[in-house]
């Protein structure tokens, strides 16, 4: 797999899937947190970063670097949904005001699908960004250092999407902080 630059992967995360332990690429980031004019809604307090001058949540700071590498790349959403919204911003205003903006490939649609049908019928678990370029295709998560976990939903989603065809080389863990 062929990363952009800043998401090169530096180690591994470990994961567990039946009686195998297979090791996920890991990125590990430092991002500038945004010290302008504070957003109204923070999506339930999340950080947000500075990324080429815009106040962004660490997800879609994580989108426009592979779309600045020439990916096709959304942040996908699934709180509070049967099926995932599709981000490419995010819009003052709370939840309610984003505006689903889905990829153009109808075969990244289907392949969500699938994954869901393989994981008991939700998208619950969907990796935060997911990203096409040419035939590969990359599902990254954002955890902040020593603040997030890898959540049971986010592992079961792993575990389906390998039961659909895909490999460990299709997921990316995108570790970040902000300098300090």
């Amino acid at each position: 797999m062929t990363y952009p630059s800043f998401f090169e992967p530096t180690s591994t995360e470990s994961f567990t899937v039946g009686d195998l332990v297979l090791q996920i690429p890991k990125s590990e980031v430092v991002f500038t947190e945004w010290n302008g004019a504070p957003i109204s809604d923070t999506f339930g307090g999340k950080r947000i970063i500075n990324h080429d001058g815009d106040p962004v949540f660490a997800e879609l700071a994580i989108m426009r670097v592979f779309q600045d590498d020439g990916w096709d790349s959304r942040w996908v959403e699934t709180y509070g949904k049967k099926t995932p919204i599709c981000l490419n911003e995010w819009k003052d205003g709370g939840y309610r005001a984003q505006i689903n903006c889905p990829f153009d490939d109808p075969s990244i649609k289907r392949l969500l699908a699938e994954i869901a049908v393989a994981n008991g019928g939700k998208y619950s678990g969907c990796w935060d960004v997911v990203s096409k370029k040419g035939d590969s295709i990359l599902f990254a998560e954002s955890k902040r250092t020593k603040r997030d976990i890898v959540q049971p939903s986010q592992r079961n989603w792993f575990t389906a999407a390998l039961n659909c065809g895909l490999t460990v080389d299709n997921f990316l863990m995108v570790q970040w902080d902000f300098r300090t």
